[in-house]
């Protein structure tokens, strides 16, 4: 009978989820909900994600701005072709602010946010996988991820003052071994190991650890792409999520083109609005848009 496969998912994995430009993100995070069962959290990578998720929500609503006035010379003003360029762009400076309008809603109020939503199903259900504050074990793996911490173990970022990768780690073994499981881990951080050309490589150290402290017939696995970690469960993953997720890694705002925003924006609103009578819209859920970046660790909170 084959080992039982656990997943963990890191905070810049979860915040990829509001970088996305369609509708993509939302279908990935659900296949990431169909594997409840499966999956590792703890208080700390919630802490993580909640400290995280209105700076990335605020980075994407500055980088979306409307294209500026073009101005026309006097000999083509009055040229059709004009008109019809000044017409897409006032239209799209509306649209704009409509998307900017709902960013800010999901900012301030995440009932708004779906998520947001799925992650708090996610990181507060009832589980032997969940490290909430409550849990008896809380104690024992912090004073651990203290230890490594003060050691300079792996996982932990080079001039780190943050013990929060260890804390999870130390989380991440003590299921592995208590279900007798192999580990899933999906990451871009550079502590957990390295990536050469597509393929990722677990830290020596880690892999050792891993083997003496769970199983040395358990696999332990490093993905630095959700949709590669989906495939790794057997979970069909469309081709255009894997470009849109690369799309998210990579994605740059500043500089787009008229061509380039009304795609996107003509994208959002088709996302993040639905009918409600002829001509009229009503807002059914955020834009989750932004740019690249990790969030910065920090200490797990007592």
């Amino acid at each position: 009978m084959p080992a039982e496969k656990l997943l963990f998912i890191d905070t810049n994995i979860w915040l990829d989820f509001y970088r996305a430009r369609n509708d993509t993100g939302l279908k990935l995070l659900k296949q990431v909900e169909a594997l409840t069962d499966n999956l590792i959290v703890t208080y700390q990578l919630e802490s993580e994600f909640k400290r995280n998720r209105q700076t990335v929500l605020m980075e994407s609503w500055d980088n979306l701005k409307p294209p500026t006035d073009l101005g026309f010379p006097n000999i083509v003003a009055e040229a059709k072709a004009s008109k019809m360029l000044a017409a897409h762009m006032k239209e799209a400076k509306k649209r704009v602010a409509r998307v900017r309008s709902l960013i800010a809603k999901a900012m301030t109020t995440p009932r708004h946010d779906p998520v947001y939503q799925a992650c708090e199903r996610i990181f507060h259900r009832e589980s032997e996988l969940v490290l909430s504050r409550e849990n008896r074990h809380r104690k024992v793996i912090r004073t651990k991820a203290l230890r490594r911490f003060l050691q300079g173990y792996p996982p932990r970022k080079k001039n780190d003052t943050s013990m929060g990768d260890g804390f999870n780690w130390e989380w991440m073994i003590y299921c592995a071994a208590e279900r007798k499981a192999e580990l899933v881990i999906v990451s871009r951080d550079a502590d957990y190991g390295v990536t050469l050309e597509t393929k990722c490589h677990l830290n020596d150290h880690l892999r050792q650890e891993f083997k003496e402290r769970v199983s040395s017939k358990r696999k332990v696995v490093l993905f630095n792409r959700l949709t590669d970690g989906l495939k790794y469960f057997k979970v069909p993953v469309s081709k255009k999520a894997v470009d849109a997720e690369s799309a998210w890694i990579r994605a740059e705002f500043s500089g787009s083109t008229v061509e380039d925003l009304n795609e996107w924006v003509g994208q959002a609103t088709r996302v993040a609005f639905t009918r409600r009578g002829p001509g009229r819209k009503r807002p059914s859920g955020p834009l989750l848009l932004a740019p690249p970046g990790d969030p910065a660790e920090e200490t797990p909170i007592p």
